[in-house]
């Protein structure tokens, strides 16, 4: 089973800080992708508490319904954490695999970088590393860690609906509101839909303007051990630097390789 680096949690400064609060949130930072599931000894040996005092909190946060427990006595993040926009938790791992090698692939093309998961009818940034490049910045001035994105005008939407399986694909479809946002935006669903064929025939998404003027971008998927996407990974860069093909052309290929490498990992961690 893969482990996650969750901190016991200490009581430091008492006076500022709320333990139980503490307690609480690094139970839930246990789970990620690769452990969906846990029982309580697993959550009291990773966090260094005795299984009574780990008990007692999960039970809190089951009744809270920020945790769901199983037939078998096994916990998962419940429908509350999802709500609370805790469904990053389950992507820390990722990303922290993810992150030296998303470093490298800023070096080396000078743009931003970011990575994202799906969440409900959305996107949701797990990583963004920003570049310092001249003209960069205007890219990208209001994104960040766990900014929200539609899915149906941005490369990291379309990857993430991209690898869905068909019955999955065909019900975000149907649930998504195709509101207009930039120029180029796709807004008829069989044009999402034909669009999302050509996504996985290239194994690649280009966002050209689609989520607001002078914006483009392109995506590749991180994928799981069933063709899946587990995450999506980004580069963003100004309209005017890169023509949608000059896009493809100089940037692809480093982002598709980075994109595999980050796949690898994760399927042999």
């Amino acid at each position: 089973m893969a482990t996650t680096t969750a901190t016991a949690p200490t009581d430091e400064h008492p006076e500022r800080y709320s333990s139980s609060l503490r307690h609480g949130l690094s139970i839930l930072r246990c789970f990620s992708a690769e452990q969906p599931l846990l029982g309580i000894a697993e959550m009291a040996s990773e966090l260094g508490m005795s299984r009574s005092t780990t008990h007692r909190y999960a039970a809190t946060l089951t009744e809270l319904g920020y945790l769901e427990q199983n037939p078998s006595r096994q916990y998962r993040l419940g429908a509350f954490a999802a709500n609370a926009g805790l469904s990053m938790l389950g992507s820390l791992a990722l990303r922290r695999r993810a992150r030296p090698m998303l470093q490298e692939l800023r070096t080396l093309t000078g743009r931003t970088v970011s990575m994202a998961v799906l969440d409900g009818a959305e996107a949701i940034y797990v990583e963004r590393l920003r570049s310092s490049r001249r003209g960069q910045y205007a890219v990208d001035p209001n994104l960040g860690l766990g900014s929200r994105l539609p899915l149906h005008c941005t490369a990291v939407g379309k990857v993430l609906l991209a690898y869905l399986s068909a019955a999955d694909e065909r019900a975000a479809i149907a649930a998504l509101r195709l509101t207009r946002m930039g120029p180029r935006c796709i807004t008829t669903k069989a044009a999402l839909r034909s669009e999302l064929e050509r996504v996985r025939m290239r194994g690649m998404a280009v966002n050209d303007e689609e989520l607001e003027r002078g914006t483009r971008a392109i995506a590749c998927p991180v994928l799981g051990e069933h063709g899946d996407a587990l995450a999506a990974v980004n580069l963003a860069v100004p309209a005017g630097a890169f023509s949608r093909s000059a896009l493809v052309t100089e940037l692809g290929s480093p982002l598709a390789q980075t994109a595999e490498r980050i796949s690898t990992v994760v399927a042999y961690a």
